[in-house]
């Protein structure tokens, strides 16, 4: 998180001037505002969501991404809202019955997801191009911030489970009717690089509502808390990890044996010569797994291809045990 960004120029700057040519009112009355313990919790949170988001969009656009947490700014509804330029992609999701939040992204930003998304570089649009997204391209860019409700979600899990829905995706910011104007809303920006472009991804949501998801515990007992539970979080991941590596394939070597020669014997080799091994015909069979020796066995046939039948698994401490 950008600590160099917390002064009140730098934060007005951030959420309010993109649009400048409207002016727009700020509650200065308002006493509501988190402790410094909540304040780690929410900072928490948003880290890991900005790192969930790069984990999600990353591998989908095979370019350059990047996403910084910037600061949390309180402001109201109607005052963060008139400060939106139009057009601005806006996700509306539903996190509770009562309550909605949205994401608002650049638009130069959410242009240069789309054209990456269709094969280009990831660029701005030109000054000369449309400023707005036809309906195929709306239903083209939901399947990216499909991928940051989940990243959302994720960003909870060590706190409460959350599940975010997708409620619309708008393009004029007075079409949003999320709560009251005077609503008091978290505005979380984040600075994001896609390929070429750069821009804001901001979060608005309620804040009485991150105020009620916060653990009531104090930061430092909750993370000491999280961390006396990992042994038994390992232990429930154990059988996820050993049912993956179920799928895992390996090599595998049967060795028939070794054989001496001169330099001068190899040279003289020809078709039809016979290489005497020192493995007895009926002495059991070297079956290697990643070079190592771990099974004995005998060599047969099985569907018409060369097999081998295990006659011995190898244990720690035996003669030929990892040889």
């Amino acid at each position: 998180m950008r600590h160099d960004s917390g002064n009140y120029d730098e934060l007005m700057r951030l959420t309010s001037s993109r649009r400048s040519d409207a002016a727009s009112s700020y509650q200065f009355g308002r006493n509501e505002k988190f402790s410094a313990d909540q304040t780690k919790f929410l900072e928490k949170v948003f880290v890991g969501f900005s790192e969930a988001v790069i984990t999600q969009l990353a591998p989908l656009l095979q370019a350059k991404f990047q996403m910084e947490l910037l600061t949390i700014v309180p402001r109201s509804y109607h005052s963060y809202l008139n400060s939106l330029p139009d057009p601005t992609p806006i996700m509306v999701f539903r996190l509770e019955p009562e309550v909605q939040g949205f994401i608002d992204i650049d638009f130069n930003l959410a242009f240069a997801l789309f054209e990456r998304l269709m094969g280009g570089k990831g660029q701005p649009p030109r000054e000369e191009m449309r400023p707005y997204f036809t309906d195929l391209e709306k239903a083209v860019l939901q399947k990216p911030l499909s991928r940051i409700l989940e990243a959302y979600g994720e960003a909870w899990k060590d706190v409460k489970t959350v599940k975010a829905q997708f409620g619309s995706l708008e393009f004029n910011p007075m079409a949003v009717h999320i709560s009251s104007p005077s609503e008091l809303m978290v505005i979380v920006p984040f600075q994001a690089e896609i390929a070429s472009a750069g821009g804001l991804i901001n979060v608005c949501l309620p804040f009485r509502y991150l105020r009620d998801c916060i653990p009531k515990a104090s930061f430092d007992e909750f993370m000491l808390s999280r961390e006396t539970t990992v042994p038994q979080t390992q232990q429930q991941m154990a059988p996820i990890f050993a049912k993956n590596l179920e799928g895992a394939k390996v090599p595998i070597a049967v060795t028939l044996g070794r054989a001496e020669l001169l330099f001068q014997e190899l040279m003289t080799i020809e078709v039809g010569d016979t290489i005497r091994l020192d493995t007895e015909i009926r002495q059991p069979l070297r079956v290697k797994v990643n070079n190592r020796t771990k099974f004995l066995g005998h060599p047969g046939i099985k569907d018409g291809k060369l097999a081998c039948k295990v006659s011995r698994v190898l244990q720690e401490g035996d003669e030929d045990f990892d040889e």
